[in-house]
Parts: C-alpha cells; structure tokens; sequence
C-alpha cells in the first residue's frame, strides 16, 4: 500500500501510523510529502521571512498554513473559522464583535488560533502563480526552526506530563532526539529538508517500510495511469467539471469548487522557475494548457504534450487533495492509501467523487483508503499518569491535572454533550432555552425590564424612562451573548475531541505517560480498516 505525508519526523502521527501498518504485517511504501506548498502566509508579498506561529484564521477568511513543519500542543484547541459560531450565535459575526464593543480583530485573535505551531511564510516565487513546494526548501534555511519546534515539543510535554516519571522519560527522549537531530542537521548541512525527513522517519519505523517522494509517484510519465485523470478532464471538460463540482458542493466540506469560466483544472505541475522548485496551477484554455505563465498546445485526441511539457521543465503533474488521492489508487500500479482516523477532513469529497466518477465509467480499477486507528484516547484508560490539561479541557473537567484514566473515560461524554449544545444553539427556540438555563439571573433581570418598557410604552412611547431601561438591558444582554459565545467556542473544541484519537505526536505522549512499552501496545492494538465512507 501506499502512505503520503507532510511533516515527517517523530513529532507527528506518520511515524506510528508507519510502524503499525509493518507490525500487522502490511507491504508500505511511504512518500515523504515534497511536492504541496511549503506554507503560506495571508497577504504576504515574496521575500524570504520564516517564522512559526500558531495556526489560524483571519477575518478575511483566509487562513495561514504551514504544510512543511509543525506541532500540535498535546490535546490542544483545533483552528477555528469562528463565522462557524454565526448559527449558534444567532448573529453575524461581525454584528456580534460590534454588540460586545469589540473589533472583528479581537474576536479572531481570541477565538480562532489553534495549539499547532507551524511554519509560515510567503511561498511566491516571481509572481502568485508559482508557490514554492516542500522539496525546495533546504537544511539550511529551516535548520533554527527545526530546532524551535524540537524546543516547543519538549516545553509542551514537560508542562502536560507533570509525575516524576514521566519528566524522566521525556527528558530521556526529547534529549536523545535532539542528538538524532544535530546529526541529521550536520549530515544533511548543504542539502535538502526533505532528505533530512526521509532519513528522520526512517530511525523511528521498521525497516521494511519503503520511504520515497511524493515527486517519484506522481513524476512526470512515470505511469500512464497517474496522468489519466487529467487526460479525461481534457477531453470532455465541461462534463468532468460538472461531476466535480457536484461531489464536492455536495460533500459539506471547504472544498474549493472549479471555476469553469477560467477553465481551471484540479491539477497542478511542478517544476523549476527562477531556481527554485515549484508548482503551478494547471488551467484548459480551448486547445491549450495552461501552467503558470505557459500554454502548451494539447496533442492530437487532446492529450497531454508530455514531449513539450518535459522540454519545459515540468517534473510531474499530481491532483488537488480530493482527486490525488483518487489518483494514487487507480489503475494496474495504484495501491490502497494509508490514512490516520480523522486525517484528511475532506475525505467525504473524495468518497463522494469516487462514487460519481465510477458510476459514469471513468474509474474502473481502484484500490480502497486503509485508515489506521490508535484509539489513544481510550487507551488511556489504563494509566493512572497525571495529565496536565489544556486551559478548555480544565474548564470542561473542572480540574487542570487528572489522571490519564480520567480523560479515559470521560471524553466520549465530554464530546458527546457538547455536540448536543451545538445543535440546541443551533436552533432560536433551542438557543433561549438554553441561555435561559444557563443565565437565569440576567434573563430574570430581561424578564423584569421587558415588562417594564412593554409598560411604560403602552402608557406613552416617548417615555424618556424608556431610554434608562435599554440601558439597563444592553449589559445583561451583553453578558449573555458572551457567555453564549465562549460556550459555542468551547463546545466547538469538545465536540472534536476524537480528533487526538489519532493524531499529533502520537510516539512522545505515550512515551512520557507509559514509557516504550506503552507505545508498542499503541501500535499493536491499532484498528486497520477499509474506509467506505463509513
């Protein structure tokens, strides 16, 4: 089978994912993820400015993203587009920042930023149609932020695992890392991040995983069947478009829909411009394709120019996230695709497109997605290990240490009660109910105000008393929306809990609260499964 990842060092979940699949006995090449943006940075120009920041969103909608190198606090808050509350809410966002006298700025920056530390930074090269990918940054150029995350992972593991025990282990760990790293970072010295990351994950997963490079995989002619998607968007456009656009606006996911007008194609190249590797957005132009600031005429049966394109620089052409990974597993050469639980959220796109496209006959020979699912949340059942919760988590349990079992066999509840509050907001009738519940005192002083004003109105409705009791409203009222806004943000982390079922520095935790042995029975209780949309 096949296995794609960003990120791949011991700090993420490619690692055990790697090394479970091996202990049940399954054949996996993994490619180290080269070829996706390195990160992005909302509204920066090109330049050469790295550094590493909290992953969010702004409200522009945009969102910062750092695909090369990150960390996710243990247990931490998840990126939030806090628009998202606006049901809950009852409001628009922007009417809410006003109401509570405070700027769309301040609520973003309260309520938006996850516990992941990226790296962030412009990704243009010469102009916004060429993005700098993973497999052009160097050793050099990320060696300090390297560093910084190995830094924040052991800061972040020593405060969440406070027991004698387990600050011994982690500093055992995190300081025979830190070795593993200054060597890799001395060998690998005058070359690339990706080679260092191939030589990283190897030290931590069985030898029989194969590693290679997203790039090999999807290299230009390297297997007809990687560019037969393409082809089939080439000659008959308009009906591939429709069939994904369908699927994907179908699928509630964020997913970007194509823009036929532009002719864009769910598909991109990478390649070489102005010394730095690339990719580019792939566009259909009537009989031409467009790559960047090039159009190559399409061959006779409007095929591929692959001759032209390779004269050209182009080293591969790979799928957006939804089609790749269709793409990976079709035709004589496609293999299964190895996923975590909760890894690629778009996956009901995929699923949905995979269906669509089957069933009009374009997709004939395709293997399934593997998920691979640790259930670390309930295996930490059997440990008595403190645990120092993250500040939602604390108010969630009332308490901000507890033993491992605690979390154990609390978080389904936990989970499932905010997911319930989600839905009661969602609803006007279910959101009073809820409030009323939740703030008597401020709604028996509503209560109280209301009759008066309905009085005082009746009687004469340019009552200057009138003025004295919205004011005396505005802050109840305000109390209210607040308290009804950080619940929603709460819930909203709760509700997602099982997230960290499998995802995260999966291979350091289980280190700090059960040492080695803990982690092998992680990887040997692992659920392997097909994912059928299930």
């Amino acid at each position: 089978m096949f296995s794609i990842d960003q990120n791949c060092h011991s700090l993420w979940d490619v690692a055990p994912k790697l090394a479970a699949l091996a202990h049940a006995g399954r054949a996996v090449t993994h490619f180290v993820e080269d070829i996706d943006v390195a990160f992005t940075e909302l509204g920066a120009a090109a330049g050469n400015s790295l550094r590493v920041v909290r992953e969010r969103f702004h409200p522009s909608g945009g969102q910062d993203w750092g695909a090369a190198l990150f960390y996710s606090d243990f247990l931490g808050r998840l990126p939030v587009e806090i628009r998202q509350f606006e049901p809950l809410l009852g409001a628009k966002i922007k009417a809410v920042a006003k109401e509570l006298n405070r700027t769309l700025d301040d609520l973003y920056d309260e309520f938006s930023p996850g516990d992941n530390w990226q790296l962030i930074g412009p990704s243009y090269v010469g102009s916004e149609d060429y993005h700098r990918v993973i497999g052009d940054l160097s050793v050099a150029e990320t060696t300090g932020f390297l560093r910084e995350i190995l830094d924040k992972a052991r800061t972040d593991c020593l405060r969440s695992f406070p027991s004698a025990a387990s600050q011994q282990r982690t500093t055992e760990w995190f300081t025979a890392e830190s070795a593993r790293l200054d060597g890799l970072l001395s060998s690998h010295a005058n070359g690339r991040l990706i080679h260092l990351y191939h030589d990283w994950l190897a030290m931590h997963i069985p030898p029989a995983v194969r590693v290679d490079f997203t790039s090999s995989l999807f290299a230009l002619g390297a297997d007809a069947s990687r560019t037969q998607l393409l082809e089939l968007f080439l000659a008959d456009y308009d009906r591939l478009v429709s069939i994904y656009n369908t699927a994907v606006d179908g699928s509630s996911t964020n997913v970007h829909l194509l823009d036929a007008s532009r002719g864009e194609l769910p598909f991109f190249a990478t390649l070489r411009h102005q010394g730095h590797l690339v990719r580019a957005e792939a566009f259909l132009r009537g009989e031409f394709l467009r790559i960047g600031d090039r159009e190559f005429a399409l061959a006779p049966g409007r095929r591929l120019p692959m001759d032209a394109l390779a004269q050209a620089g182009v080293c591969g052409l790979a799928a957006k996230a939804v089609l790749l990974v269709i793409q990976a597993r079709i035709g004589p050469n496609g293999k299964s695709l190895a996923l975590p639980y909760r890894g690629s959220l778009y996956m009901p796109a995929v699923h949905r497109l995979e269906q669509a496209l089957t069933e009009a006959g374009f997709v004939r020979e395709i293997q399934p997605v593997v998920r691979v699912r640790f259930h670390m949340l309930d295996r930490m059942k059997s440990l008595d290990t403190p645990i120092c919760l993250p500040a939602h988590l604390a108010a969630a349990l009332g308490r901000g240490e507890v033993p491992a079992r605690t979390l154990g066999e609390n978080w389904q509840a936990l989970a499932a009660n905010a997911q319930g509050r989600l839905k009661t907001l969602a609803t006007a009738e279910g959101r009073e109910q809820w409030q009323r519940q939740a703030f008597p005192a401020e709604f028996a002083g509503m209560d109280e105000l209301d009759q008066r004003r309905r009085h005082l109105a009746a009687a004469d409705a340019k009552n200057p008393e009138l003025r004295d009791v919205w004011k005396q409203l505005k802050p109840l009222k305000i109390r209210v929306l607040e308290g009804t806004l950080r619940q929603a943000a709460l819930d909203a982390q709760l509700a997602d809990l099982d997230y960290w079922d499998s995802r995260g520095a999966i291979l350091p935790w289980a280190v700090a609260m059960g040492g080695p042995e803990f982690y092998q029975e992680v990887l040997a209780k692992a659920e392997i499964y097909n994912d059928n949309g299930r």
